[in-house]
């Protein structure tokens, strides 16, 4: 089922999942040859009786006062133009529920790939020596037809019962269902925590240099260019990569903005 934002107006939506699964899912992009952007978050709304949202209110206490990191510097929580008002934001959380009040969970992930190619993939387009402008005239069916554009993201974090939590979700997307891009209010109470880094990071299937680069533009972006958010994602990714400083330099050299 399409998420209820994307039934609202059917131009929300950017894809459609095909393949699910804990860690990441698969989507057809609605667009051929435009899918979301490489690194970019995007999300899935799933709407859920409240028997399955997944933490019983005892446990949701228990993570709500703990949650916060002690090893987190107080005063650079309080600074940064707002961004620690921003990470309290995000740990409190808003009621997630769609207009009609039904609890819902929403599943955050990240672009890690995209293809495009033939629908059945034991079939290879064929080539036909022809200039695109030709080729679509004489050929309207294959991009109608023929020729599909998948695109692949890892789950970083979901949001239930009021919370973004940075870890996987209870339970995977729905086949069928529909992704959304995140706004960059979205993005910047997504990426208040640095978290996420760490699944992008150890993710096995993916180009991780090139992806934890990339939705560290987009976040930055989100930010209005918000210099602080470099320096702290940098810190991260220190601690993170202590034991591998090739690789540590090779994402701080893509972070170019």
């Amino acid at each position: 089922m399409i998420g209820r934002a994307a039934m609202n107006d059917e131009q929300d939506f950017i894809g459609e999942i095909i393949e699910s699964s804990t860690t990441e899912f698969t989507a057809e992009s609605r667009e051929l040859y435009y899918p979301p952007a490489f690194g970019s978050f995007v999300k899935v709304e799933l709407r859920l009786p409240e028997t399955l949202i997944g933490i019983p209110p005892i446990a949701q206490q228990v993570i709500a006062e703990t949650e916060d990191d002690p090893f987190a510097e107080t005063a650079f929580r309080q600074s940064a133009g707002g961004f620690g008002r921003e990470y309290d934001r995000a740990m409190n959380g808003e009621v997630v529920a769609d207009s009609s009040g039904v609890p819902s969970l929403t599943i955050y992930a990240v672009v890690h790939n995209a293809t495009t190619g033939a629908p059945d993939s034991t079939r290879l387009p064929r080539a036909y020596w022809k200039d695109e402008e030709r080729l679509r005239e004489e050929q309207p069916e294959i991009s109608e037809w023929m020729l599909v554009t998948r695109f692949q993201a890892m789950i970083v974090a979901h949001a239930s019962n009021g919370s973004i939590r940075q870890f996987l979700p209870p339970m995977p997307p729905k086949i069928h269902g529909g992704v959304l891009p995140c706004t960059a209010d979205e993005i910047c109470k997504l990426t208040a925590r640095m978290d996420f880094l760490r699944t992008v990071v150890n993710f096995a299937d993916a180009p991780t240099e090139e992806v934890v680069a990339a939705c560290i533009r987009e976040a930055h972006y989100a930010r209005g260019g918000d210099f602080q958010f470099l320096v702290s994602a940098g810190k991260e990714l220190a601690g993170l990569l202590k034991d591998d400083y090739d690789r540590l330099q090779a994402i701080m050299r893509r972070v170019s903005v």
